[in-house]
């Protein structure tokens, strides 16, 4: 690997003036310095534009596009990669940041030439910013699992848990940095069809070409507010990530053992639920009780105890038009709530 290599930081945005400036600031911040940030607009309709240009720095690159949606989310990144100069490619969402030290400490891992991915522990923000201190359900799993799923070692070791429902989380894209010529072997950003994002598809398909290093330390920061994507799109990712799948389950390389598959089935078992235990709660955020009511009856139908009882709280709350954020917010959970 050459001496310190150029990164290059893809960053996504739409609709962030409130949080583009700290998520520029946060590159512009890191202590390894030898980097590029090409900022894809898609068709912001605030002032993320304005906020954009008022950074003269050399090393960010603006582009404007028409709106695409999400739905062209790999044509975007598609668009962004052909821009990248680096042999080392970051992700960072427009509303999303990096701590000081991210570059420094994990380009390390790609001294080793089998390591096509690197990755760390995601702590949330909410929308104001702050730090939410208590450790979130991706870094509790991954407490739990063993150095080879957590680094892929030997290859194709994670891709049975990548494959499960909590695995679809496990590689928090605000923290992974990944080698260029590992992703041009697999074709680039891996398009979907229906789906909404383009990480989770991209890492899976790493997972057949090399290692992974994952470091325990806070590598990147996600923003939970009322108009991020996992806020309004939960039930329909995690849906479309049901059906990516089985799709997936169908194809050679990704075949299973009948363990590994009984695994991977029981833990989708409780995915609709969640997603309509989110979708209430977004719906009392918005005042949208009866709408929210019918969610959470849905909810309460699961398997899963912990989602019913909290579902039944929500059903609750609605017949007295309030929302659960208090709770989540004293909890150190991000809120859906923007300030009101």
């Amino acid at each position: 690997m050459e001496e310190r290599p150029l990164v290059s930081i893809i960053t996504p945005t739409f609709n962030h003036e409130a949080y583009i400036g700290q998520c520029i600031a946060s590159v512009q911040g890191q202590s390894y310095q030898n980097w590029e940030q090409i900022i894809i607009d898609d068709g912001s309709t605030d002032g993320t534009a304005d906020a954009i240009r008022k950074y003269s720095d050399p090393r960010i690159r603006y582009f404007r596009q028409k709106n695409a949606g999400l739905e062209a989310l790999a044509r975007t990144y598609t668009f962004a990669l052909g821009r990248c100069n680096g042999p080392i490619i970051g992700i960072l969402e427009g509303d999303d940041r990096w701590p000081a030290n991210k570059l420094e400490k994990m380009l390390g891992a790609f001294d080793d030439p089998a390591v096509v991915l690197a990755y760390g522990e995601m702590r949330e923000i909410d929308h104001r910013g702050e730090i939410l201190q208590r450790a979130g359900r991706i870094a509790r799993r991954h407490r739990k699992l063993p150095h080879s799923v957590l680094s892929n070692d030997p290859v194709r070791s994670v891709v049975p848990y990548m494959l499960s429902l909590s695995g679809h989380s496990l590689i928090p894209a605000s923290t992974a940095l990944m080698r260029r010529s590992a992703l041009d072997a697999i074709g680039g950003f891996q398009y979907v069809r229906d789906q909404l994002y383009v990480d989770y598809p991209t890492f899976i398909r790493l997972a057949l070409c090399g290692k992974f290093r994952f470091f325990p330390e806070v590598m990147g920061y996600r923003r939970m507010h009322p108009s991020s994507a996992t806020a309004h799109f939960f039930r329909q990712m995690t849906e479309r990530s049901h059906k990516h799948l089985h799709e997936l389950l169908g194809m050679p390389e990704f075949r299973l053992s009948p363990s590994e598959l009984k695994m991977v089935q029981r833990s989708w078992r409780s995915s609709t639920a969640g997603g309509e235990f989110r979708q209430g709660r977004g719906l009392l955020c918005e005042h949208k009780w009866a709408e929210a009511r019918s969610h959470f009856l849905r909810a309460i139908q699961t398997i899963d105890r912990f989602i019913a009882i909290v579902a039944m709280i929500g059903w609750c709350f609605s017949w007295f038009h309030s929302d659960l954020e208090f709770f989540f917010r004293k909890a150190g959970r991000p809120t859906l709530q923007g300030d009101s």
